[in-house]
C-alpha cells in the first residue's frame, strides 16, 4: 500500500450496491463507510438509492450518519462530466470502491484510485484491472482473504504483493451482547444469511429431519426462497425470513449454536451462472457475527475459512456436503455444554 501517497487526503467510496437494501453486500458497504467516516477520511458514498424511507444509520444500526449521495443514471452521467473537466479538485480525493469500470476510468484521468476486490477479475475486469495496476494514480488493491490475495497475484503478473492488502470482513463487537444463560429445553441452531446457491440450505433441513429434537431458527431469504425451501420443511425448522439488520445481535443471542453449512461451490446474490466459485475466497459476515455473538460454530472445512477458525479449537469443521458429518457435529455440540463454552473461548 501506497501509504505516503494517501497521506490525510479525503476518500470517495464508490458502491455499486443498493443501499439500503437486504444485500450483504450492502451491510459491508455501510459498516465500511462508518468506519472510514470514523477516521475523518469518507467524504461521501455513492450508491443506487433502496427503497427504504430510513437512513442508513437507522437501516444499519450504524453509530453515525454515513455521507451519501445517490445516483442516477443522469447524475452519474454529470459526475462523469465533471470529472473530466475538473481533475484539479484540492485536497484531491482517493477514489475507492468495488466498481471496476468506474475506478479504471478515474485512474485514466490520473485521480489517485484504490480497489477492493472480493473475487477474481475475469474478462473485460480484468483487462481494466491490468490498466489500474499500471497508472500513475494507483494506491492499492484490498482484498478478503489471504486465498484472493494470492491468486491475484497470480492472474496480475504486475501487480506486487505490497501493494496488496488482507483485510478480512468483520463486524462491530461492542453490537452484539454475549448469549442469554442457558434455559430448560435442548440446545437451539441458528442459521443467519441467504438462501443462495451453495449457502448451504438444502444440507440444514437434510440435516434437520436427522435431529428432531433440536429446534433450528433460520434467518434470511427472499419471499420465494423462503416459501420454497419451507415448503418441505421438517417440523423442527421454522423460517423467519429477512431479518433487519439492526436484529441480528438479539436475535443470535437467543441461539445455543451456529450453523453456516457451506457447499463447495457458493454463489452470490449477483452471481452469473458463469460466476467464478466464491467458496475459493470469501470471507462470510455470518461467521463473524455469530463469533462477535458468542456462539460455537459448525461450519464448512474450507480452506478459506481456516483463515479465520482452527478446527475443533474455535469451530466444529466438516466436509462441504456430507450431511452426516454436519449432524454429528450438531449432535456432539447439543450433547456437550462444556465443548459449546470451549470453542466460544477459543474464538
Amino acid at each position: 500500500m501506497n501509504g505516503s501517497a494517501a497521506g490525510g487526503a479525503p476518500l470517495i467510496y464508490l458502491s455499486s450496491s443498493t443501499l439500503p437494501s437486504q444485500e450483504a453486500n450492502a451491510v459491508h458497504v455501510a459498516h465500511m463507510c462508518e468506519a472510514f467516516a470514523a477516521q475523518g477520511r469518507l467524504l461521501h458514498l455513492r450508491a443506487r438509492r433502496g427503497d427504504s424511507e430510513l437512513s442508513l444509520r437507522d437501516y444499519y444500526g450504524l453509530a453515525r450518519d454515513i455521507p451519501v449521495r445517490y445516483e442516477t443514471h443522469r447524475s452519474h452521467k454529470l459526475w462523469r462530466l465533471a470529472r473530466r473537466l475538473d481533475p484539479r479538485r484540492r485536497p484531491p480525493p482517493i477514489y475507492y470502491g468495488r466498481r471496476v469500470a468506474a475506478v479504471n476510468w478515474l485512474a485514466a484521468l490520473g485521480y489517485a484510485v484504490m480497489v477492493e476486490l472480493h473475487v477474481i477479475p475475469q474478462g473485460k475486469q480484468l483487462q481494466r484491472m491490468e490498466r489500474i495496476v499500471d497508472a500513475k494514480g494507483f494506491l492499492g488493491v484490498v482484498v478478503i482473504s489471504e486465498r484472493l490475495k494470492q491468486a491475484l497475484l497470480e492472474c496480475l503478473p504486475r501487480l506486487q504483493s505490497e501493494a496488496v492488502l488482507v483485510a478480512h470482513d468483520g463486524v462491530a463487537a461492542d453490537r452484539f451482547c454475549p448469549p442469554v444463560e442457558p434455559r430448560p429445553g435442548p440446545p437451539r441452531v441458528v442459521y443467519c444469511g441467504s438462501l443462495h446457491c451453495g449457502k448451504g440450505i438444502e444440507s440444514l433441513l437434510a440435516v434437520a429431519s436427522q435431529l428432531p429434537e433440536l429446534p433450528f431458527e433460520v434467518y434470511g431469504g427472499s419471499p420465494a426462497q423462503v416459501e420454497q425451501f419451507s415448503a418441505g420443511a421438517p417440523a423442527n425448522v421454522r423460517f423467519h425470513g429477512h431479518l433487519p439488520h439492526v436484529e441480528v445481535p438479539r436475535r443470535l443471542r437467543e441461539a445455543d449454536i451456529a450453523v453456516a453449512p457451506y457447499g463447495s461451490f457458493v454463489r452470490g446474490a449477483r452471481s452469473r451462472a458463469d460466476a467464478p466459485n466464491l467458496a475459493d475466497w470469501m470471507s462470510p459476515l455470518k461467521v463473524f457475527e455469530y463469533t462477535a455473538a458468542g456462539l460455537p460454530i459448525v461450519t464448512s472445512d474450507l480452506p478459506v475459512l481456516r483463515e479465520l477458525l482452527q478446527p475443533d479449537r474455535s469451530a466444529l469443521l466438516v466436509p462441504p456436503g456430507d450431511n452426516r458429518a454436519l449432524a454429528d457435529a450438531l449432535r456432539r455440540l447439543a450433547a456437550d455444554p462444556a465443548l459449546r463454552r470451549q470453542l466460544v473461548g477459543e474464538a
